[in-house]
């Protein structure tokens, strides 16, 4: 998780809560300390329940997220032939999710200091009903466009709202598993897409994601606005009455209110204007590296993957039904997920990287030479259990994905922007990453049909081989480092010995 102090308006995440969005943490004074965070001293005396429950009912936007990411793989077939879309049309539909995410994303942060966190995710229900009637009703492939997009801008501030929402209102103790429980919704939302989408037809399946807004809304009105946001509109006895809630009615909460407030007025002490917060040669290279792992995350290939899955396996000729193959990848993709949660803090995140992104070039490598085969008429890409190599690549791809340059990104760049700029340069990283994801999702078909599957995949295959060798020659290993030892080696000491950095200034 990330360390220093967080102040972020605008910062999203899509596919990783890690990134606390206005959150401010309190800095580790020495290597192995953990962060502080804002609103979350933990005292035995605090009931975790009531947290848990706000927890699930607030990242029930990422299961919402996940419905409409993974709506078009098992969607295309029926979709093509009832409205005689062509390759591009049916780009604008899968792309254009990521591009209103964009647009989501950027006023996000805005909202939810204007009206609240949870009001935020309540009143996402409305757009998204009005994009989901839009996609039902569509006289052509212009509206499902439109309410694609409107679908997606939804998806932007649901990535900002609900990691926001839970990282606000979680303790220490349980930060971390509370924390996880977004990523894990949004893939647990793209398998039951692949499963109901596979069960039924666009009409009934598309009903059914219409209501799951409703779910998230009806459960967040039950549940209390965050205690940072009162405090940050000056409401303290509206604060102590919902850190009540969430910590039980045995629980004193003076004390962390007191200190909540005590960290808010440092936080705003310490803003810089935006030149001066990147000044530094650490905050550069930071941002440099956290742009070029949010590349490397997007143009791994990751979201073509997941939007043409079913596409990828009926190319293919797999011998396994193309739907049924989707939703084993998706099961694998939970799983690997889970799988992250327990193993990020444990092994580092340049392992992992490092990992996660030579495997995922070898899946690509091999798929591309699966399709090569198959396109040339070689006698082996008949073969029965050749044909079982899309879906084991793609599962390997996917799982490799989920326990590295998945979830690792959105924590990495929390952890290497010092606290001046935390929240500026996490807002740039984060709207890069949509950008990356529109032009992969985009992309993907028209390359698939114009260069063929084999030069696709070879082409992500290489991205990924020069991002496992990116990660070995400028990434630096944050796990256990305060954010002073980390800004020290951006800064050019490589065994954070000599230079201190701190808050964006050196001295």
């Amino acid at each position: 998780l990330g360390h220093g102090e967080i102040w972020c308006s605008t910062a999203v995440v899509i596919t990783q809560c890690e990134v606390f969005l206005g959150v401010p943490v309190r800095q580790p004074q020495h290597q192995g300390e953990e962060a502080e965070p804002l609103i979350m001293t933990a005292h035995s005396q605090a009931s975790r329940l009531p947290q848990f429950i706000a927890a699930l009912a607030a990242t029930l936007g990422g299961f919402v997220m996940g419905s409409q990411l993974g709506w078009t793989s098992p969607t295309k077939t029926e979709m093509v032939s009832k409205y005689s879309m062509s390759d591009l049309d049916w780009s604008w539909v899968g792309g254009i999710l990521s591009a209103g995410a964009m647009v989501g994303a950027f006023v996000a942060g805005s909202i939810c200091e204007r009206i609240g966190r949870r009001t935020t995710i309540i009143l996402t229900v409305i757009p998204c009903t009005i994009g989901w009637a839009m996609i039902l009703w569509a006289p052509g492939t212009w509206m499902i466009i439109i309410g694609r997009a409107l679908l997606g801008a939804m998806s932007g501030v649901l990535s900002c709202a609900c990691p926001l929402y839970t990282n606000e209102i979680a303790e220490t103790a349980i930060r971390g598993t509370l924390g996880t429980f977004f990523q894990l919704q949004v893939t647990i939302g793209i398998l039951f897409s692949y499963i109901i989408g596979a069960a039924t037809q666009v009409i009934p399946f598309s009903i059914v994601c219409a209501v799951i807004p409703f779910v998230l809304s009806l459960a967040m009105f039950f549940m209390p606005e965050t205690p940072t946001y009162y405090l940050k509109k000056g409401n303290t006895n509206a604060a102590k009455a919902s850190l009540q809630k969430l910590r039980g009615s045995q629980y004193n909460v003076d004390e962390e209110i007191a200190s909540t407030q005590k960290i808010l007025d440092e936080v705003e002490a310490q803003k810089l204007s935006f030149a001066q917060a990147f000044s530094t040669p650490a905050a550069k290279k930071g941002l440099t590296i956290g742009l070029a792992v949010m590349f490397l995350q997007q143009f791994s290939g990751i979201n073509g993957v997941i939007f043409y899955a079913s596409d990828i396996f009926r190319d293919a000729g797999s011998s396994m039904d193309a739907n049924t193959a989707t939703i084993v990848t998706g099961v694998v993709s939970v799983i690997g997920t889970f799988i992250s949660t327990q193993i990020i803090d444990r092994l580092g995140r340049k392992p992992l990287l490092f990992t996660s992104d030579t495997f995922m070039a070898i899946s690509a490598a091999v798929l591309g030479i699966f399709f090569f085969l198959k396109t040339g008429n070689y006698e082996l890409a008949k073969n029965s259990i050749v044909k079982t190599v899309p879906l084991i690549a793609v599962c390997v791809f996917i799982f490799m994905f989920a326990i590295g340059f998945g979830p690792i990104p959105w924590m990495f760049i929390a952890e290497i922007f010092p606290p001046a700029i935390k929240g500026p340069a996490s807002s740039i990283a984060c709207l890069f990453n949509w950008i990356c994801a529109f032009a992969v999702s985009f992309g993907f078909p028209l390359m698939n049909s114009s260069l063929g599957g084999d030069f696709t995949f070879w082409i992500f295959g290489a991205i990924s081989a020069f991002g496992a060798a990116f990660v070995m020659m400028f990434v630096v290993e944050t796990k256990g480092k305060s954010i002073e030892e980390v800004q020290r080696i951006l800064g050019g000491d490589s065994d954070g010995s000599e230079t201190t950095i701190e808050a964006g200034y050196k001295r």
